[in-house]
């Protein structure tokens, strides 16, 4: 008999959301049977002499046999039962080994019903994890009179419990790998429809075909820039951009000394880095052409700050002299770089042009940063 703290323990342990998600992730609750699972069960009873074997996964409620051999008929066909009829619980909760040599005489399961119902008198079970070790089940073998179990019947149901664990690894790695290609086939479409995109508004702005290529290679570059840093990872993962890496990458080929950047560590996910990347290159570019970076003297401070829920990046240009060109040549009205900060990112676009320079602001919801 369990006290009442040591069953609430229990309890919690079986239903801790955790558990129970890496349980329904694994897909194995409620699944068919199959031959891997099947050849274990049957291995362990051979190599123990015990007439029952199971791969047993353990929710909140009931106990589902993904793989059985020698339980009663009724018992079989169903592949469950309630948890009042279940060892293989404790298991779970222990997250380690349960030998019951005589379950008529062990404190911990004499009062559970599978000893009437199912003929349960010995047993030995193991954990059975996935591969970020949460315990999802028991791996073990039963017999219907005691039994002393020994130590090469724990090992030899150790190794096979690995076995199991084992395709379940490599199960995830599969899937991974399936996610990361379908990932990449989706980015590669959108990369396609993002180029085409641009071409079509390069050449739209272009004077003439060295200016148009000019434009395009620019931004390739600062899509490849922001690219580089947002591959997914080995499990089909985006990795976070630090928009001040972001921001360092896009301005490294202009001269140093005349932009200072500025503002607390900010992450952003693929669609928010990408968006923030062109916008930068067409500020960046820009400049270049027609402000702070075609002279000398001249000086870009990037900056951003977070209030509330809304992050605030500025562009300020500083130039040593007033030009006064800068007002009808720099084209900060770009449409690429509106459709980034108001279409792509739900923000707002809000630009200052004076002879001293431009003065650019970029306001972006923080949710719109994880995307």
């Amino acid at each position: 008999m369990m006290d009442g703290q040591t069953a609430d323990a229990d309890r919690a342990s079986l239903t801790h959301p955790r558990r129970l998600g890496a349980l329904d992730s694994s897909g194995l609750m409620d699944s068919p049977e199959e031959a891997i699972f099947d050849r274990a069960v049957k291995l362990a009873t051979q190599l123990t002499g015990r007439p029952v074997g199971l791969v047993s996964l353990v929710d909140g409620t009931r106990q589902f046999f993904k793989a059985q051999i020698g339980l009663p008929a009724e018992t079989a066909a169903a592949r469950e039962t309630p948890l009042s009829h279940s060892f293989c619980q404790h298991v779970v909760t222990s997250n380690a080994p349960l030998v019951v040599n005589n379950a008529y005489e062990d404190p911990r399961v004499r009062d559970n019903l599978a000893i009437r119902d199912l003929d349960v008198v010995a047993y030995l079970g193991v954990p059975v994890h996935d591969p970020n070790g949460e315990t999802l089940g028991s791996f073990c073998v039963i017999d219907n009179k005691p039994h002393e179990w020994t130590e090469a019947e724990m090992a030899s149901l150790q190794d096979l419990s690995v076995m199991i664990e084992t395709e379940l690894r490599l199960r995830k790695i599969a899937q991974q790998r399936e996610m990361l290609i379908s990932e990449m086939n989706h980015r590669l479409k959108n990369v396609f429809a993002l180029v085409a995109g641009m071409v079509r508004q390069s050449a739209r702005e272009a004077t003439d075909i060295k200016d148009m290529s000019g434009n395009i290679t620019g931004r390739l570059q600062a899509l490849s820039a922001a690219h580089s840093l947002i591959l997914p990872d080995a499990t089909g993962t985006d990795t976070e951009v630090s928009l001040r890496a972001l921001t360092d990458t896009i301005l490294a080929p202009y001269p140093g000394g005349q932009a200072v950047v500025r503002g607390d560590e900010i992450f952003l996910g693929p669609k928010a880095a990408v968006a923030f990347a062109l916008s930068l290159h067409e500020l960046a570019t820009n400049a270049a052409k027609y402000g702070a970076f075609s002279e000398n003297l001249g000086r870009v401070e990037v900056a951003w700050n977070v209030d509330s829920d809304r992050l605030t990046l500025t562009w300020r240009e500083e130039m040593p002299l007033e030009v006064e060109s800068i007002v009808n040549e720099a084209g900060f009205g770009s449409r690429l770089l509106q459709i980034n900060v108001e279409a792509q990112l739900g923000g707002k676009l809000t630009r200052e042009l004076t002879a001293k320079g431009a003065h650019v602001s970029l306001a972006v919801p923080v949710a719109s940063l994880a995307e």
